[in-house]
């Protein structure tokens, strides 16, 4: 795939080197002066810090261009002038000029690197993003699953290396709202970190989360609060009772409970949510005034359900609700 891809060359992108005095008279860096003899990457930085945006492009793209044909593309620093162009444009935005530099620095580090290196997973990861910011989610999905089949051969199916990406592919299937074509891979990949750390061992937390995200976008709330309940276990183990993390647990499984309609588990959850939260932040913070007005509009459910109908605010539940407190 990208490794047969032919050489790119970025002479067309070539620019005159800007001037080194900038005329914007009220910038506080107008009048410093820029030693000309400073690599052309370095100098682009610094234009950047000033916020001088149009130098710096310029000088990133000559930068690039000097590297290349003195040092070649596959050379560590030409490798850095493509990673620092693609960073510039997608930090703003500009996807579109991204994309052709960020595809030229993944077909060099395919060259460079192997499939199972952060760097190479990271790159993938970047061209991907860009891919989807374009609109081109099946280009994005189907260099996630080249990734895959490169990792295979590398290293095998059951590998700690393919988690990297397994999660991706199901967050970029997760994005289209393709939940159905995210759970396999979700669940591989916790599959594989269970095999090689346990199921109840602190590494399988992201990939619990990310699981049971994936069954409440299902509405299979059974499978997400079982898979929640075991996180809440590894947390505790971890954090204690009352550690934040373990609260934030327990909020997503009382949302879960909320949704399936179970509002006494909800109330009960968010109750003990709340305590944990009043012990680390005060009872007049912002997060803990907001599971105040959680607990409110949650009892006001449960009594309009109960009541068949409307239910009229006391005026303690009508100031909290409107965050008056």
């Amino acid at each position: 795939m990208l490794t047969n891809a032919p050489a790119r060359t970025h002479s067309r992108h070539k620019r005159h080197e800007p001037k080194l005095t900038s005329t914007e008279n009220d910038n506080y860096y107008s009048k410093e002066t820029v030693e000309i003899s400073v690599d052309p990457a370095v100098m682009a930085q610094r234009f950047l810090e000033q916020g001088r945006n149009a130098d710096a492009e310029r000088l990133f793209l000559s930068a690039l261009d000097h590297k290349v044909e003195r040092l070649g593309e596959e050379h560590p620093e030409s490798e850095k002038c493509l990673e620092d162009i693609c960073k510039f444009y997608t930090n703003f935005g500009r996807y579109g000029l991204a994309e052709e530099f960020a595809e030229t620095l993944l077909r060099v580090r395919s060259l460079t690197t192997s499939p199972i290196d952060e760097v190479y997973n990271k790159t993938v990861e970047q061209l991907a993003n860009i891919y989807e910011q374009v609109g081109k989610q099946s280009a994005a999905e189907g260099l996630y699953r080249f990734l895959l089949t490169l990792q295979e051969e590398v290293v095998g199916a059951d590998s700690l290396s393919m988690v990297f990406a397994l999660n991706r592919l199901a967050e970029c299937y997760m994005r289209q709202g393709d939940h159905l074509a995210a759970l396999p891979l979700y669940e591989r990949a916790l599959a594989v970190e269970e095999a090689a750390y346990g199921p109840f061992a602190v590494e399988t937390n992201n990939s619990l989360t990310e699981l049971a995200r994936a069954y409440q976008a299902l509405r299979n709330f059974g499978k997400a609060t079982e898979i929640l309940k075991r996180q809440v276990i590894i947390l505790e183990a971890v954090h204690g009772p009352n550690g934040l993390s373990v609260a934030s647990c327990l909020a997503r499984m009382a949302e879960i409970f909320d949704e399936a309609g179970n509002k006494s588990e909800a109330e009960a959850l968010y109750q003990r949510v709340t305590s944990i939260y009043e012990n680390a932040y005060g009872k007049n913070s912002g997060t803990v005034q907001l599971m105040y007005r959680k607990l409110d509009q949650l009892r006001m459910d449960k009594a309009r359900t109960q009541q068949g109908g409307f239910v009229a605010m006391t005026a303690p539940m009508a100031s909290s609700v409107m965050g008056v407190w």
